[in-house]
């Protein structure tokens, strides 16, 4: 597991070093990943101190896949 981690923690910062700021929607789609496993992988780096999350955005509803 730590391989994995390792790897998509590279993935994550090589990525947003590349763009610039990216929501998980564009990272996961970059790096082949739903969006949901995204967040996640983004909490835990923010948890860790890897990066920070910024901004959030409260809808009505969730948007259409």
């Amino acid at each position: 597991m730590d391989g994995w981690w390792s790897e998509i923690d590279d993935q994550v910062r090589a990525c947003l070093e590349r763009h610039g700021t990216m929501t998980p929607a564009e990272l996961a789609g970059d790096l082949g990943l739903s969006e949901g496993a995204m967040i996640s992988v983004l909490s835990l780096l923010a948890q860790e101190g890897k990066l920070r999350i910024a901004r959030v955005e409260a809808f009505d509803r969730p948007p259409s896949a």
